[in-house]
């Protein structure tokens, strides 16, 4: 049994469907990333996981349990965390504020306030600073780090809540080089203590992390397997130099 099940997973608006029939299995501890052209459907699939869109048909199961149908919060508190393409951070805030109030497990902002500058697990608090490498950064505002500090600060915020499935939504679009790789190091740490499914098009990132990739190509799942395999699987290779990939996002 996978930590995360998706079962023929289908998410239409009328007569456009976005992902069609979509079934794959992440096993607890690994690390899988999701590839695919604009338009495959691997935005949507992140959001049916964490119940932000709700799924037109099909069934998703987290760590032995059906959550098809339940509410983003919901599926938030079961374990399941988000990191977003452009990240959400407080600005005004420092960084360990920042890290303080994404410590906070409950959705009333009211007990956020509460919670401020208050200090939760010290330990998991410094092991997540270490882990993303901004303890030197710890009183600096959010606003004035730099993109990829901005990046790993929110995967720290993340991790705050101590989630058993992270989900990654190309998390080093806009990094430098020496960025990436610190991030694929950040990566390499938490899988097998966490289970990650990472959506990526910077491929030399996703031959240094994936365990297993899964290939989307307009809502279906193409190919699967090991990045040396899908590398040279020439239906893969023909949609990402062909021209069968459409031009929007999904």
């Amino acid at each position: 049994m996978g930590m995360l099940e998706l079962h023929g997973v289908t998410k239409a608006y009328d007569d456009f469907t976005v992902v069609e029939s979509f079934s794959f299995d992440v096993i607890e501890g690994e690390l899988r990333c999701l590839l695919g052209p604009n338009g495959a459907g691997k935005s949507t699939t992140m959001d049916l996981i964490t119940g932000r869109q709700k799924l037109s048909g099909g069934k998703i199961v987290f760590d032995g349990r059906d959550i098809t149908g339940m509410k983003e919060h919901e599926i938030a508190r079961l374990g399941v965390g988000r990191k977003f393409q452009v990240p959400a951070v407080f600005r005004e805030l420092t960084v360990r504020e920042n890290l303080e109030v994404a410590d906070n497990r409950s959705p009333n902002p009211f007990a956020n306030m509460r919670w401020f500058g208050r200090s939760g697990d010290s330990r998991n608090f410094d092991q997540i600073v270490d882990l993303v490498g901004l303890g030197p950064r710890l009183g600096t505002q959010a606003g004035f780090l730099s993109h990829g500090e901005t990046q790993w600060l929110e995967i720290g915020m993340v991790l705050m809540q101590n989630p058993k499935l992270l989900l990654m939504d190309e998390p080093t679009a806009g990094m430098t080089e020496h960025e990436k790789h610190k991030t694929s190091e950040i990566f390499g740490r938490l899988k097998g203590n966490h289970t990650l499914v990472v959506v990526e098009h910077d491929m030399s990132f996703v031959r240094e992390i994936a365990d297993v990739v899964t290939v989307m190509h307009l809502g279906k799942l193409l190919a699967e397997g090991p990045m040396k395999e899908i590398e040279v699987n020439s239906r893969v290779r023909e949609v990402y130099l062909g021209s069968e990939g459409n031009g929007h996002d999904a």
